[in-house]
């Protein structure tokens, strides 16, 4: 169980190394599913194609490859939906977006982020 949240920790960091390199870089570089897996990990609701048809645009690429996108988007929510970090994410006040309603866990995430959230709130509010 702690080599899974410290897999998972370490997953989240490297995409957060991934952050420096611009999203329209990635897309310039024909790496939708890094992109897909930044947004997933993130707790980003998915792109919709109209967005990633004008995210290509801005990078000047014509294609999109929305299955890779897909991929790396799936493979980002695995990790974002992760129970054991739920409570981690709302201690560090981040928003949760509802990402994970349909996975298995989605309520049992949910009301660990929330925890999470709360106490965040609370640690807040006594300085």
């Amino acid at each position: 169980m702690l080599n899974k949240f410290l897999t998972s920790l370490l997953a989240l960091l490297l995409v957060g190394c991934v952050n420096i390199e611009a999203t329209e870089s990635l897309v310039q570089k024909g790496n939708w599913q890094a992109v897909g897996e930044r947004d997933g990990v993130r707790g980003l609701p998915s792109r919709s194609m109209s967005n990633l048809d004008a995210l290509a645009n801005k990078a000047g690429v014509q294609n999109v490859d929305v299955g890779g996108y897909e991929a790396g988007y799936n493979t980002g929510i695995d990790l974002y939906c992760d129970v054991n970090n739920a409570y981690d994410i709302g201690l560090s006040g981040m928003q949760y977006l509802g990402v994970c309603s349909n996975q298995d866990d989605g309520m049992r995430f949910q009301m660990q982020w929330q925890r999470g959230f709360e106490d965040f709130q609370s640690a807040d509010q006594t300085f």
